[in-house]
């Protein structure tokens, strides 16, 4: 498959399925002048999380989108003298605009065996010709390059979303492996080697020039690694081919400040999530109401989930009684204000968060940070306790968080607050337990 027809396939098979998602948000809504969410189409995850199309009907529809993408690329890969396995990187959010660049700019293989295109002299300069300083230069000019494009993320789009987060990793990977075969063809082992110690070393200066906090390093490292490596692999097969290499590469770098300016301008609504965690109590369900509406001080974790950052609970208090009363549970890094929506003693108290304190404190060799995405990134929104009552007189405690982020992609992101917020009901729960069979008790 050459250039020109992989190029005008994948924008007919674009074209078609824009078309059949604005019919389908068209037929739902019942207007005219709607239009699918632009993101959908680098990241079809956010179908998940947004309001359109019917979600079976739109997931089948992008689902024949990629498979037909998948396929297209696999064979344009082939033709370019790659592995086809190559073209399946295209099934993932945001890379596949990276995949479509890459073999969208880079010859036939019948064309470039009647080639000789020179390499970039400047290149030639700043690459030293050895091994090591091949690594070395190679590394230091990929982390001069991504950092700044961080910051301008971070700092002053206040984004932290799929160009942050699955662009940059890709672009960390794709150029140090490029850069480290600029001189010699170096084995694939040896590209992806590069390309993880690349961004090992840029999450430490990430660490050390105070731009984050090692917890949140760490929650981040595995889907960048993963992304980094579908970069090595990228960047390794362009710099086995000269032609079309380098313009593959400078298209890359270029696609980072437009993306993150395309998700700043084409936001997301914030997808409501919830996580419900469940206790069994023996206790009446009495007794366990008298305990959660207001419970008592906790004892200091000894979790290393806690200790290395993230808020937890150390009391409730609350003021009236009722609907329209107000529950403060207090926090490590300030209260929660939680005006009382239902009160059904005893079987089911539900609050909104009118306020929320600081969900981590960022663990640092300094002070004090600056992270952005401290404040307001992660919100909680409703609450509730819900009391059933056993055949045994027991009772089984549900405690439910509704709560919203804005850090993509969710679907990672979301496994992680998810797990924080179940350890963070568990302390609550199990104290209320303790506190409830021990009065039962006395």
């Amino acid at each position: 498959m050459t250039r020109l027809r992989y190029i005008l396939l994948t924008i007919g098979s674009l074209a078609i399925t824009y078309l059949l998602l604005r019919l389908s948000v068209m037929g739902v809504k019942r207007e005219l002048f709607l239009f699918p969410n632009a993101w959908q189409f680098l990241d079809p995850f956010r179908l998940l999380a947004a309001e359109g199309p019917p979600l079976v009907l739109a997931v089948l529809i992008h689902m024949c989108f990629t498979v037909m993408l998948v396929y297209m690329s696999m064979r344009r890969a082939r033709d370019a003298g790659w592995k086809s396995w190559i073209g399946l990187l295209a099934t993932l959010p945001l890379v596949r605009l990276f995949i479509f660049t890459a073999l969208a700019v880079v010859p036939s293989l019948r064309h470039t065996s009647a080639l000789d295109v020179p390499r970039a002299a400047w290149l030639d300069r700043l690459i030293p010709v050895s091994r090591m300083g091949s690594a070395v230069a190679s590394i230091l000019l990929t982390i001069l390059l991504v950092l700044p494009l961080g910051m301008l993320n971070v700092r002053v789009l206040d984004e932290y979303g799929l160009a942050l987060f699955i662009g940059l990793p890709f672009i960390l990977g794709a150029v140090s492996a490029f850069l480290y075969n600029h001189h010699h063809a170096r084995r694939l082992a040896q590209s992806i080697g590069i390309a993880l110690l690349t961004v090992s070393l840029t999450l430490l200066a990430i660490f050390l020039f105070a731009m984050e906090g090692l917890l949140c390093l760490v929650m981040a490292a595995p889907i960048v690694y993963f992304i980094a490596l579908a970069g090595a692999l990228v960047g390794h097969a362009l710099a086995q081919r000269t032609p079309g290499g380098a313009p593959a590469m400078m298209i890359f770098i270029l696609l980072a400040p437009a993306l993150s300016g395309f998700e700043a301008a084409h936001p997301t609504a914030k997808p409501l999530f919830s996580v419900i965690t469940a206790m069994r109590v023996e206790a009446s369900p009495q007794a366990v109401w008298n305990e959660l509406v207001a419970f008592s001080r906790m004892e200091e974790p000894d979790e290393l989930l806690f200790n290395a950052g993230i808020s937890y609970p150390v009391e409730a208090r609350i003021e009236g009684t009722g609907v329209g009363a107000c529950r403060y549970c207090w926090f490590n890094t300030g209260p929660f204000v939680e005006p009382i929506t239902v009160w059904d003693e005893p079987h089911l108290l539900a609050f909104t968060v009118v306020d929320d304190p600081p969900p981590l404190t960022e663990l640092t060799i300094y002070e004090h940070i600056d992270a952005p995405h401290v404040d307001g990134f992660f919100r909680s929104r409703n609450g509730q306790f819900k009391l059933i009552e056993g055949p045994d007189g027991s009772t089984l405690l549900e405690g439910t968080t509704w709560y919203t982020h804005d850090i993509w992609p969710t679907w990672y992101w979301r496994y992680w607050s998810d797990a924080i917020l179940h350890r963070i009901h568990g302390r609550v729960l199990e104290h209320i337990k303790k506190e409830a069979e021990s009065e039962v008790h006395r």
